[in-house]
Formats: C-alpha cells, structure tokens, sequence
C-alpha cells in the first residue's frame, strides 16, 4: 500500500526531535507534525515561486501542483454556479495559488480569474462580459463563475492547487519531489522547534532532558 509521504516526513522529524526511535511515551505527537509538515511545506512552494521568478520563470514547479475535478453546483439564492475547493493552497501573488481553472475536458479553454467585487464594479463596463469568456472569483472556501450557464453544459471543473496537499481525495497519493524531501525534514523540525521553543537534542541517545 502506498504510504503518504507526508506521513513519512512527519516520522522522521519525530526522529530527530526525540533524538531516536519514538517510544510510546513520545511527547512529540506524529499526527500533530503532520501539521507542522504541510506548513512548512506551503514555505517551501513559496520559497521556489520566488527563486523561480528571480531566475525570469514565471511559473510554478509542476512538482508542487496537485489537480482535482470538482463537482459544479448550483446556488440558487445567487443565481450562480459554484464548487468547493477541495484544499487549502498556498497564498501567491495575484491569486496564482489557484494555478489553472478549466473545464475538464478542454484544458486550453482557461477560465479568467477575476476579483471578488468584479460583479459590482464591472456593472455596466464592456469588461463585464470578460470579452466572452468564463470567469470565477474565490469566497473564502468557495469557487464561483461567471458567464458560465446551463446550456454550456460544463458538470465538472479541473482545478489545480499549489500545494494543495490538504485534501481527502488525494490521500494517499501525496508524492513530493525526492531531492526536496530533505530540505522539508529540516523545514519541518526548525518550524516545530520554533513555534514550541524547545532545545534540539542532537545525540541518538532517546533523552529528551
């Protein structure tokens, strides 16, 4: 069975932090590193965004892009069409976070990412029709579109994340990238370690005092 490498990276941070093998009377819990992994993890897809853009790359590593398909719904309070996001992502510039918004099968015919008010402040404006193509705006937890009807016929959207590795439908189908798996150890303990502000101990000797 395949194993979450999420769950691996969280195994080997308690390593260290306890200085050995974890005992069944660990004060550092795996299930609660899990929590540091993924953190430490959205600092790293940022950290590569930004030394990607240094270099003139203006896009993400594919190696930090988790896609999904989500089920199109409807609220009828709003008269709009909407999905679930399916995970949290990391935070990036002009909403790049949200790396790609498409219909499943036509992955060339992007949907333009808009603001939240556009609705609003577009009233009226040529830009509103968004020159005839389909729109969306992000509500905290929620996709919304426009331009997009019934008639289009569009009942799933493929939507890809960075670092969207918070998800029940890809678990546990987390892989990340081998030669970074490293450097997430070590993020994963420094955070950790930080945010609780206990000593590291560095000897192999299970003592925690």
């Amino acid at each position: 069975m395949t194993r979450d490498t999420r769950e691996i990276i969280a195994e080997q941070a308690q390593r260290i932090i306890e200085g050995g093998t974890p005992t069944a009377d660990s004060e550092v819990r795996k299930d609660e590193l899990m929590i540091y992994v993924d953190q430490a993890f959205g600092q790293m897809v940022k950290q590569s965004f930004y030394q990607n853009k240094a270099e003139g790359v203006s896009w993400l590593d594919g190696g930090f892009v988790y896609s999904f398909i989500e089920k199109v719904k409807e609220d009828k309070y709003r008269g709009m069409k909407y999905i679930k996001i399916p995970s949290t992502y990391v935070g990036l510039p002009l909403g790049m976070g949200i790396v790609q918004v498409s219909n499943v099968t036509s992955e060339f015919d992007t949907f333009v990412p808009t603001n939240p008010n556009f609705l609003g402040l577009s009233k009226g404006l040529l830009v509103n029709n968004l020159g005839g193509r389909r729109g969306y705006f992000v509500e905290n937890t929620k996709m919304y579109f426009i331009n997009l009807k019934a008639s289009d016929s569009v009942d799933n959207i493929l939507i890809k994340l960075a670092g969207g590795i918070q998800s029940e439908e890809i678990d546990p189908e987390v892989d990340i990238p081998l030669d970074m798996q490293q450097a997430l150890v070590g993020f994963t303990v420094e955070l950790y370690m930080k945010q609780r502000q206990i000593p590291k101990d560095d000897i192999n000797d299970n003592n925690k005092g």
